[in-house]
């Protein structure tokens, strides 16, 4: 098992809005996107995490290439990086 976690860095103030989105998404795309959204409590101000679990990289790949596919995506893609300053993906592995 793994956990892919994307952090994301808002533009100032605009942490409230990427979450926002990102329940829009988990809401209303028939394909389930990020069931966890966390934001920061420390450390840097405005920062937006969604964390998901998956059995491997190939159900992690597909569950993406899914997500892309839908008609939704494109549109709400580009309203999200109206909002993010910079990301980075995180892959961990489940140890217990």
């Amino acid at each position: 098992m793994i956990i892919v976690r994307d952090v994301f860095q808002a533009k100032y103030g605009k942490g409230g809005d990427l979450v926002a989105l990102f329940k829009e998404a988990k809401d209303n795309w028939t394909v389930q996107y990020s069931p966890r959204v966390l934001t920061d409590a420390s450390g840097q101000f405005f920062t937006v995490v969604t964390e998901e679990q998956y059995e491997d990289l190939a159900e992690f790949d597909q569950k993406s290439a899914e997500i892309f596919s839908t008609p939704e995506f494109g549109d709400w893609f580009e309203r999200m990086t109206k909002l993010v300053e910079s990301g980075r993906r995180e892959f961990y592995n489940i140890e217990m």
